[in-house]
């Protein structure tokens, strides 16, 4: 029996109404939890009182995520503000941006931005 998850996804946390645009996956493992729990907490502080949520961390492989994770989502006229602040701070760790159109395999293929290595994702789950 699998243990209930403790944590909830960005889908279940943001208001209802939350223009979520853009997804950025930012992917931790063990060695780098602490440096990404940090990351997050700069995020909150960084985009307070913008129309930026920022997720619990996701400790468990989940959907086509291989890894652990957590997620920003955004609109898209932060787009840019988003993803050069990840550029600037995201320091080894691999974050995937990509927008939401509905059509989840596009959005983590053709439609994926990389920053660092790519990490592999299970397809098979879209």
């Amino acid at each position: 029996m699998t243990a209930p998850r403790t944590y909830k996804y960005n889908s279940e946390l943001a208001p209802k109404g939350f223009p979520r645009e853009f997804d950025a996956h930012i992917y931790f493992d063990d060695a780098t939890r602490s440096f990404a729990a940090s990351l997050r907490e700069k995020a909150l502080s960084v985009f307070q009182g913008q129309q930026v949520f920022t997720g619990e961390l996701i400790p468990d492989a989940v959907g086509p995520h291989t890894q652990p994770m957590f997620e920003i989502n955004f609109p898209r006229p932060l787009f840019t503000d988003v993803v050069l602040w990840l550029v600037r701070e995201r320091g080894d760790l691999s974050v995937l941006v990509h927008q939401l159109t509905g059509d989840d395999h596009y959005d983590h293929t053709q439609a994926a931005l990389w920053m660092g290595p790519q990490v592999a994702l299970n397809y098979a789950a879209l």
